[in-house]
């Protein structure tokens, strides 16, 4: 752990320590962290002062597995000793950080059950969330993760063309494929480039795609025919030490150019102008000033609400990636959550506005990564049109 770095940060923003708490393995932000595992069944506490050394708290049922954290090791006695040997713990602190999320509203950081939280008030001390805190710690990208993402990235952007080369020969050829048939050859694409994933990925077409959670099965996949719209979203990673996924989303059509409807291709110009009005607002203010994930998400939102179709844009901008395909890191959203972790170098996220109806979806999502030059995009090359596979 960075026990330095973390103390400086602690003492720039007058905090007077960080408070991790579980309780089964729950905080997964602690947990990953900390480096546990495996079965946790009592409650513990780490507990990172502004200065000085760390402590762990844990029941003595469970002392062996933190005996590898830096700092002293205190053992509790039932729930009343836990609480005597957590006040004392802290009686110097008037402010700390937690994982705790005012209102509820980042619930990916409140991850301390608010019993706890008052158990830590009632000591007269302040908590405030530890979110800005885990997106400096745990979710910025090491040079070795973004190699590994950009190698990723160019490996998706490959299987997305094979995949749709896949569905144009078929039908060129009479043969029928379904949507979970192309879900299957892009996983033995995975496996031909030594990648993984956690699930998926998807194929939907036409009304499927206004879903944005469908995943196809054997059983209800459809057979993909001409005049179709195509969706195909698929995320990966290397299967390679901590490595980071990348994760795209493109638009097809089973015809030719002039065959697209009007109506697919104006609400496809609509996604993409939203998409990059995100783009050009990261380029515009990063560095210059701090940049939210709520407000890129406003700003790509308002394109959409603009068009009329705010209404249709049921989900958020984006997303953190990490090692995990849904990071630790700010999200790009205003919406579902309200996000205002300061996106910060080394993050990498989402951006992937998209419009859903009954009988269609539309959806563009890119990757973006803050680097040492300022925003970098490995997902290229961006699409900008509905792509003909005729």
């Amino acid at each position: 752990m960075q026990i330095n770095e973390i103390q400086q940060y602690l003492r720039e923003h007058k905090l007077d320590g960080w408070l991790m708490a579980d309780f089964h393995g729950r905080n997964d932000i602690a947990m990953g962290m900390l480096g546990l595992g495996g079965m946790l069944t009592r409650r513990a506490f780490f507990f990172i002062p502004a200065s000085g050394e760390p402590t762990t708290l844990v029941n003595p049922i469970e002392k062996a597995k933190f005996v590898g954290l830096p700092g002293r090791l205190v053992t509790y006695k039932g729930y009343r000793g836990l609480e005597t040997d957590l006040a004392a713990l802290l009686k110097d602190c008037k402010k700390v950080a937690m994982e705790y999320s005012e209102m509820g509203r980042l619930p990916y950081v409140g991850l301390v059950e608010a019993g706890t939280i008052e158990l830590v008030r009632s000591m007269e001390i302040e908590v405030v969330t530890s979110a800005d805190m885990v997106a400096n710690f745990q979710a910025r990208l090491t040079p070795e993760q973004i190699a590994s993402h950009r190698i990723a990235a160019r490996n998706l952007i490959e299987i997305k063309d094979a995949a749709f080369d896949s569905i144009a020969t078929a039908l060129k050829e009479g043969t029928q494929i379904t949507e979970y048939d192309v879900c299957r050859f892009i996983l033995q694409k995975f496996e031909e480039l030594d990648m993984e994933t956690d699930h998926g990925p998807n194929c939907s077409v036409d009304a499927h795609a206004g879903d944005p959670h469908y995943e196809p099965t054997a059983e209800n996949s459809a057979v993909i025919t001409k005049g179709n719209l195509i969706l195909i979203d698929l995320w990966a990673k290397l299967k390679a030490g901590e490595s980071c996924y990348a994760d795209i989303t493109w638009m097809a059509f089973a015809g030719t150019k002039e065959e697209i409807p009007e109506e697919y291709s104006k609400a496809f110009a609509h996604v993409i102008a939203a998409r990059d009005t995100a783009v050009a607002y990261l380029r515009d203010h990063l560095g210059t000033e701090p940049v939210f994930g709520s407000q890129v998400d406003d700003a790509c939102r308002g394109v959409l609400i603009e068009a009329g179709m705010g209404d249709n844009f049921t989900s958020r901008t984006g997303h953190s990636i990490h090692t995990s395909v849904h990071g630790p890191g700010p999200n790009i959203d205003n919406l579902e959550t309200e996000d205002n972790r300061k996106l910060q170098q080394g993050h990498l996220f989402s951006v992937e506005p998209g419009v859903y109806f009954d009988h269609f979806g539309m959806r563009s999502e890119i990757d973006c990564l803050i680097g040492h030059e300022g925003l970098e995009i490995a997902t290229l090359p961006l699409q900008t049109e509905i792509t003909a596979l005729f």
